[in-house]
């Protein structure tokens, strides 16, 4: 499991090659996505990445701010699957 926020930058972690190395990569590109839409902004949505499969978590506000968390995550290259667990309260 990826959990992009816990990596200070630079940590030795990101530059390793390797599955790990690329789902950590993903992960972060999905976060970087997510919260530069101002719908998403402010929800608070845990990215994971499993070879290539994306898993969305979390607790969001509309049944918008959902379906725009997928289809961001769908949109980042290298994304295989995207799984939603994302509830709207």
């Amino acid at each position: 499991m990826t959990y992009p926020w816990f990596f200070p930058e630079g940590t030795p972690a990101l530059f390793h090659d390797g599955p790990a190395a690329n789902d950590t990569r993903l992960a972060c590109r999905v976060v970087e996505q997510l919260s530069g839409d101002p719908l998403l902004r402010h929800e608070r949505i845990c990215v994971e990445a499993q070879n290539g499969v994306v898993i969305l978590e979390g607790r969001v506000g509309s049944a918008d701010a959902a379906a725009r968390a997928r289809a961001l995550a769908w949109a980042v290259p290298g994304v295989h699957d995207v799984n939603v667990r994302v509830h709207v309260v």
